[in-house]
């Protein structure tokens, strides 16, 4: 089990002891049902607010900061990643916010800007 599958499990066993003390109505299976559904919407909802599935780069066009997904940071893949090690090993970046959108070999990426809403 993966700490993703367990944070899952800890948010959806928080709804369903909710669930449990306010809709007495719903039957156990039902509230677990319930539960499960929520804290999965709970979870894909986290991961789209912080980014989604995608890294952002923050550059000044001297320095950069790498915003490694939610999905990453609870499973601990961030320490495998290779994509700020490649970003800082080329050339500086124009100032601005960038998503990484990863090509069909592992390997390689490219930055796409991101529009700021002011």
């Amino acid at each position: 089990m993966s700490k993703l599958d367990v944070i899952e499990a800890l948010v959806a066993e928080g709804i369903r002891k909710n669930l449990d003390a306010n809709r007495k109505y719903l039957a156990p299976r039902e509230r677990t049902t319930v539960a499960a559904d929520s804290a999965a919407v709970a979870i894909a909802v986290l991961i789209d607010m912080t980014g989604g599935h995608h890294h952002i780069v923050q550059a000044d066009g001297e320095t950069f900061t790498l915003q490694h997904p939610l999905i990453e940071r609870l499973t601990g893949d961030l320490f495998d990643c290779s994509i700020h090690a490649r970003i800082a090993a080329g050339e500086p970046l124009e100032k601005g916010r960038y998503r990484v959108l990863m090509n069909d070999d592992p390997t390689d990426f490219d930055l796409i800007p991101l529009k700021e809403f002011a």
